[in-house]
């Protein structure tokens, strides 16, 4: 990363709207073990704590073990010894990060009014209309961003329009909501054990109730922006190898959030192997020295990047505001930046009603990552042979891999199979170029 990259990564983790993700010094995994759950996780340097819950989430035993290692995320790749100062510098020794308030809020068709259930003896899942029969949709935001977010609240209300589904939202603002970015990215990955371990428990209650035999409970589907896709992630890694019941089938990343997961490792970030379906939606994946908040490369079984992925159409300055003025970037460019990136949720939410009302749909053209790719994808008709959809009617499609996407410059987004105009011709080709240049 050369030093253009991290001048951006430091406005990223002190400014934009985003979310990412870095080390963690708590790595954990859940089992279910006669009867109880039992969480295992990194904590310190290098403690190995094992933690043994009851049916209601108390615990019943705990015992550490010390192991010479401790895990660092090396968010500018310049080794471990810089990782190591970076997380001294920034998080320190983070013996209170476990303790961090992550709070869960259910809702249904019949209930919509949100209902807060608390882990541990007090769940509280009696007084919801969660059923497990149903599709269970758990929604994650991103950094500085929380769980009454205009655009959370549309996702929820979309979801239960949809389809009669439970949905859990995450609110994890007590970490995400800080101008230390490096902080936020070490909690993920213990807002991931968390979400684990509610998950589990809920499991663990509905195993314990005999009422529902496990062969009829419906799948997950975790939704995630930004951060919030590789936390959904880490949720993956953890609870589908130590659940056999309840399977997560379905991970929708948002614009999975670039500096600090640029990693190959699999396990570090939201990848294709978290789940039998993940599909990703690229609305701002420039490379970071071009200031890109998003992941510019497939993860995904199925990638979708709409207008090329990098910029979207109609994200020109919303605002005449100073509070950019002392960067070295003008304020239409950071406000483009946070428009594009939030377009990735704007276009699922309206896949949502569309798929309701049937009166649209976002076609996606086989692409290769090429201008010249691109005009010939979009001269092409599309149907469901040789193109797949954009948004949650993806997972009726059997097409797999990168997927290019025609959207309008404003609500409502979708514009079928229509050819893009010349302006967005223009706008790709300039991408394109700019990222063989980069």
């Amino acid at each position: 990363m050369n030093a253009i990259s991290i001048f951006i990564f430091g406005i990223a983790s002190h400014m934009l709207f985003i979310n990412n993700y870095s080390s963690a010094t708590i790595i954990s995994s859940i089992t279910i073990k006669n009867g109880s759950l039992v969480r295992s996780h990194w904590g310190g340097i290098g403690n190995l704590t094992r933690e043994q819950f009851n049916i209601s989430g108390n615990i019943l035993s705990v015992n550490k073990t010390n192991f010479l290692r401790a895990d660092k995320v090396d968010c500018l790749g310049l080794g471990s010894a810089v990782a190591s100062t970076l997380h001294w510098l920034l998080v320190g020794s983070c013996q209170d990060c476990d303790n961090l308030d992550v709070k869960f809020y259910l809702s249904s068709r019949t209930q919509r009014h949100r209902v807060e259930v608390l882990v541990g003896r007090q769940f509280g899942l009696e007084w919801t209309d969660f059923q497990i029969n149903r599709r269970t949709v758990l929604i994650v935001h991103g950094f500085l961003s929380h769980g009454n977010e205009i655009w959370v609240k549309t996702m929820e209300d979309a979801f239960l329009l949809w389809d009669d589904v439970n949905v859990i939202v995450v609110d994890w603002s007590a970490g995400g909501n800080s101008w230390n970015y490096y902080k936020a990215v070490v909690y993920t990955r213990i807002v991931g054990n968390k979400i684990t371990r509610f998950l589990g428990q809920i499991a663990n209650t509905t195993l314990a109730s005999g009422k529902i035999h496990p062969s009829q409970w419906g799948a997950l589907h975790l939704v995630g922006h930004s951060l919030g896709a590789h936390i959904c992630g880490f949720v993956c890694h953890n609870f589908n190898r130590g659940h056999n019941n309840w399977l997560i089938k379905r991970v929708t990343g948002l614009d999975p959030a670039q500096p600090c997961f640029t990693t190959k490792d699999p396990a570090m970030k939201l990848d294709r192997t978290d789940a039998p379906f993940v599909d990703i939606i690229h609305t701002n994946g420039r490379l970071l020295s071009r200031l890109g908040l998003g992941l510019p490369t497939p993860i995904g079984h199925v990638d979708f990047y709409p207008n090329g992925g990098m910029k979207q159409p109609g994200c020109s300055p919303m605002m005449d505001s100073s509070f950019f003025n002392f960067l070295p970037i003008s304020n239409s460019k950071i406000q483009e930046i946070i428009c594009s990136h939030g377009r990735s949720y704007a276009y699922l939410i309206e896949s949502l009603y569309s798929a309701v009302t049937n009166n649209c749909t976002f076609w996606a053209h086989p692409w290769d990552m090429t201008y010249r790719g691109a005009l010939k994808a979009l001269s092409q008709t599309c149907h469901p042979r040789n193109c797949t959809e954009m948004g949650i009617r993806a997972e009726n499609y059997s097409q797999r891999g990168i997927f290019y996407v025609a959207t309008s410059e404003h609500p409502p987004y979708c514009v079928g199979d229509t050819a893009i105009n010349q302006n967005q011709l223009g706008n790709l080709a300039e991408d394109l170029a700019g990222q063989l240049e980069d």
